[in-house]
């Protein structure tokens, strides 16, 4: 888990080039901290410099420091992420007479590619985003991950092509606007990435996910292709799973989880699981606990807190032989706004929900413990329909198709569902623009932006699930999931996340993924006798226990206060004759969700608007 950076340019000197990486390597020191390198490679079709941040993870030698040439000095690779099935790969290359110098995962890509050519991606199981050089074909190769786990961005212009893992250098040094486009999406609907190359600057590029694009040096430019395929995958799988009964798919998911999970474990540095009072991230970590000897969790709540995680996490340390870490700070003033700067500034972006600084937090916490892994339950609602608005979708399934039996059983699971969350029917309402094409207007002026969350009620209904991975949900998530968790020099690995265990999600049966008002149905019958029932079997979902008091202690003050200092900067996004004092005061912010929204885009426009 690292950071990787570069510059190529056709023109430009290499002392200029060199400056700019060098510039990037440092904005990423958190997501390396244990080497740095920047690197001049001079090709004959122009100037060349790679850079690398590491966090020593697997083969903590020197030898696995970054920029790695393979043996014969022609290929060489600046690499973020994990490659799970290493040792895998490493024997089946070995048999092909490949030699090693190093016992990492990077060494192992490298010797793929020489083997397999570009179809060598589609056998990693991981998360990866890197640039491979070939220094005899003139090529320089960028590669994301197949969902987007670790971010790539590049810019090019005037035949200078820069990369980097993350945003702020490359804007900088470009001089690059901020996307107000980016910023109207996540306000309304609370999705800032997806499957495009939208980032949170104007002219700045990410390379979308399960995408790979080939530059060749002599004549620069990008044209992304993706090499993976997300539909026709499931559709194998599902023609693979036909026929199987109920049991034999239940056993083949958790073998799944199980692999996904074993392979997560591979670490030459201690590792522990990020814990919630949710089933997802609980039966990440009782399977972990099967197949560890020590498992440490952190969760953001306290036992002696009702209304916050603690008293479920500790109840599932008690039945799967967990430690838990419990996370729940006494909050001043101070320590809060500290919080929320380092947030804002870990990820660069805007964010809708104070939630965000709780996720930082845990973070923050196990790095304080040491502890340079940590496994999360992140992609188990995408990929077995746990969020509450599948319920809607296969209703209107239902009835579009006219299977009237399986619909009364479907409603009166759904009546169940919502007689559970009663108190949270407000919130539903509140949000039901966002999914049938309601205004977007606010107190901003931003560039309007209709996405259409819903479903057409004629479509399968795991290809709007499958919208949920790509577009709509996983994308944005991930982007919170990173920033903060490399912020802290912390790697997060996301079992759920295997594609192995996604394509299966998908591929099952609805009733395997929503019956009797639960979603997520085959994971609880996974997580049976595993994790305790008072999680498997809750209908209701918790969450960060984040309550806008922060908000009155100091939060929101800090808030109004840096968008009253930035009101001339920020005149050209603000609505004529907008009060700000009123509309950015904590009480406002507090009530009204799209308030805190906009306000934490502004302090960040503020700081980034010229």
């Amino acid at each position: 888990m690292c950071g990787i950076a570069g510059a190529f340019s056709t023109s430009q000197p290499m002392p200029e080039l060199t400056k700019l990486v060098g510039k990037i390597v440092t904005s990423q020191l958190p997501r390396g901290p244990d080497h740095q390198a920047v690197v001049e490679l001079p090709q004959p079709a122009g100037q060349l410099v790679l850079g690398h941040n590491r966090l020593s993870i697997i083969d903590l030698s020197e030898h696995s420091n970054q920029p790695l040439w393979d043996h014969s000095g022609r290929y060489c690779i600046v690499f973020n992420g994990e490659i799970y099935n290493y040792l895998e790969l490493r024997a089946e290359l070995q048999a092909l007479g490949h030699r090693f110098q190093t016992q990492g995962d990077t060494e192992v890509i490298l010797e793929a590619y020489k083997a397999w050519g570009k179809q060598a991606w589609e056998r990693f199981i991981g998360m990866f985003a890197f640039a491979l050089l070939d220094t005899q074909a003139g090529q320089l190769w960028l590669v994301r991950d197949r969902f987007g786990v670790k971010p790539l961005f590049y810019h090019l212009q005037h035949g200078l092509l820069a990369f980097a893992s993350s945003t702020e250098a490359l804007a900088q040094h470009f001089g690059l606007s901020p996307n107000l486009e980016y910023v109207s999406r996540g306000l309304f609907y609370y999705v800032y990435e997806d499957d495009s190359d939208i980032s949170p600057y104007t002219g700045l590029h990410a390379l979308p996910a399960g995408h790979h694009a080939c530059v060749q040096l002599n004549q620069p430019s990008i044209e992304p292709q993706p090499y993976y395929d997300l539909k026709s995958r499931v559709e194998q799988k599902i023609q693979a799973l036909r026929g199987m009964d109920e049991k034999a798919l239940l056993e083949e998911l958790e073998a799944t989880l199980h692999s996904a999970v074993q392979l997560r474990l591979r670490s030459d540095v201690p590792l522990a699981v990020s814990l919630s009072g949710g089933l997802d991230s609980s039966l990440v970590a009782a399977l972990a606990a099967q197949q560890h000897q020590r498992v440490v969790g952190f969760c953001y709540g306290h036992p002696q807190a009702p209304r916050s995680e603690g008293p479920l996490a500790r109840e599932l340390a008690q039945k799967a032989g967990i430690e838990v870490h419990f996370v729940w700070p006494e909050l001043s003033k101070e320590r809060l706004i500290q919080a929320f700067e380092k947030t804002l500034a870990a990820q660069d972006a805007p964010f809708p929900t104070l939630s965000i600084l709780a996720q930082n937090f845990v973070y923050e916490a196990a790095r304080s413990e040491g502890y340079k892994v940590l496994l999360g339950g992140q992609g188990g609602d995408e990929g077995f329909m746990g969020y509450r608005k599948f319920f809607l979708f296969q209703l209107r399934y239902l009835l579009a198709q006219k299977q009237y039996l399986e619909l009364a059983g479907f409603a009166l699971g759904l009546a169940r569902l919502l007689s559970a969350e009663l108190y949270k029917l407000g919130l539903f309402w509140q949000n039901r623009q966002r999914y049938f094409g309601g205004p977007t207007q606010g107190n901003l002026r931003l560039p309007s932006v209709r996405l259409v969350l819903g479903t057409d009620h004629r479509q399968a209904p795991w290809l709007r699930q499958m919208l949920d991975v790509t577009r709509y949900s996983l994308p944005t998530l991930l982007r919170y999931e990173d920033r903060n968790s490399m912020g802290h020099s912390i790697e997060s690995r996301l079992p759920f996340l295997d594609y192995r265990v996604l394509e299966l999600g998908l591929a099952l049966p609805v009733h395997l993924k929503l019956r009797h008002g639960y979603g997520k149905w085959a994971l609880r019958q996974v997580a049976q006798g595993k994790i305790p029932d008072s999680i498997r079997t809750a209908r209701y979902k918790r969450g960060f226990d984040v309550t806008q008091s922060w908000l009155a202690a100091g939060l929101g003050s800090h808030l109004q206060e840096q968008i009253q200092a930035a009101e001339p900067v920020l005149r050209e996004v603000l609505t004529p004759s907008l009060n700000l004092t009123q509309t950015y005061s904590p009480a406002q912010m507090q009530q009204q969700p799209r308030q805190l929204a906009e306000a934490i885009s502004l302090v960040w426009l503020a700081r980034k608007l010229k």
